[in-house]
């Protein structure tokens, strides 16, 4: 066994065993939607989190849930916890990022979060990818807290 080869199965089942109790812990808690929430391990949190300035302020949340029929797409949910992403004037440009095995590799789908609720269907494609989900421009001249984790299909 080749040492990459090694290192790919090790990080595949830590980050199995972990999406794992993640999911169960999830579908335990409950869900209002429809669609079945997709496995994720958030790494820096559910939110998004913009520096307040003038009339904005708040989070945007972000969850994910899976496409049915389509085992390689998500759907990434922008909730809006407060002024940005809800009221004219504090729309948040948004890209969603991952990283995955199917060049080249580096994948960005942008959004806007304005008008309350927003979606963005991504194709990752199936198995673990790395999901980042941040404001796509700095807003105020700041940057904002990025939400992120491993993603699994």
């Amino acid at each position: 066994m080749t040492v990459r080869r090694g290192l790919v199965q090790a990080t595949a089942i830590a980050a199995s065993a972990a999406i794992c109790a993640a999911g169960a812990a999830t579908i335990a808690a409950g869900t209002a939607s429809a669609a079945p929430p997709a496995a994720v391990l958030q790494v820096t949190g559910t939110d998004i989190v913009p520096v307040p300035a003038g009339p904005c302020f708040g989070t945007i949340h972000v969850d994910f849930e899976v496409v049915p029929g389509h085992p390689d797409q998500t759907t990434v949910n922008l909730t809006p916890n407060g002024t940005y992403g809800s009221i004219p004037g504090c729309e948040v440009p948004v890209n969603v990022s991952w990283q995955n095995g199917i060049a080249p590799f580096n994948h960005v789908e942008s959004t806007l979060a304005a008008n309350g609720r927003t979606s963005t269907t991504i194709t990752a494609g199936q198995g673990l990818s790395l999901v980042s989900v941040g404001a796509g421009a700095y807003l105020g001249g700041l940057p904002s807290w990025v939400s992120s984790g491993y993603l699994w299909l």
